[in-house]
């Protein structure tokens, strides 16, 4: 007679020990969160395919955007900790991008010895191009939301960031 604990989950169960199988379950929220995040990664692939790009420079070039959005200006060294890279990948990194005129370059206004990098027109046009109808219909689906639903959506979404991240919701935030 085996024990419990060495019976196997069912097929498909996933998440043990949860009950019920219908739409309002938690189960049924874990595996539409499942989904979204298969479509959200299956869209990145896209969008790096259609710039001829990897992740990692995807992943620059937003984080680029982001500050330039905030009027931050970002150095490699800023670049590198967002990305969680070395100096020696970001300095390839950097290196590449340039080549094909996703970024550019120049001299810090203070220290001329350091950097700042810039997203240039043509990685924002190719964004723009590669995400901009699909980031409004994404928009359009979140205007549709009661502010109810937005709170609740937004609650839920920073709860599981902290249980993915075992409560570190900071560096969830920053990727």
């Amino acid at each position: 007679m085996s024990s419990p604990a060495a019976a196997s989950p069912p097929a498909g169960s996933y998440w043990n020990g949860m009950d019920g199988e219908g739409p309002d379950t938690a189960i049924a929220v874990l595996k539409a969160v499942r989904d979204f995040r298969r479509i959200d990664a299956a869209m990145r692939r896209r969008t790096q395919a259609a710039l001829a790009i990897n992740e990692t420079d995807l992943l620059a070039i937003r984080h680029l955007i982001k500050a330039e959005r905030a009027g931050e200006s970002i150095g490699p060294t800023e670049l590198s900790a967002r990305l969680g890279i070395t100096s020696a990948a970001t300095a390839k990194l950097l290196a590449r991008l340039a080549s094909t005129g996703h970024i550019s370059r120049e001299p810090h206004a203070v220290d001329r010895r350091a950097q700042i990098v810039h997203a240039t027109p043509r990685a924002h046009q190719e964004l723009t191009r590669a995400l901009g109808a699909v980031h409004q219909r994404m928009i359009d689906v979140a205007e549709d939301l009661s502010i109810a639903d937005r709170r609740a959506v937004v609650c839920f979404l920073d709860a599981m960031g902290t249980a993915m991240t075992g409560g570190d919701t900071a560096r969830a935030k920053r990727s």
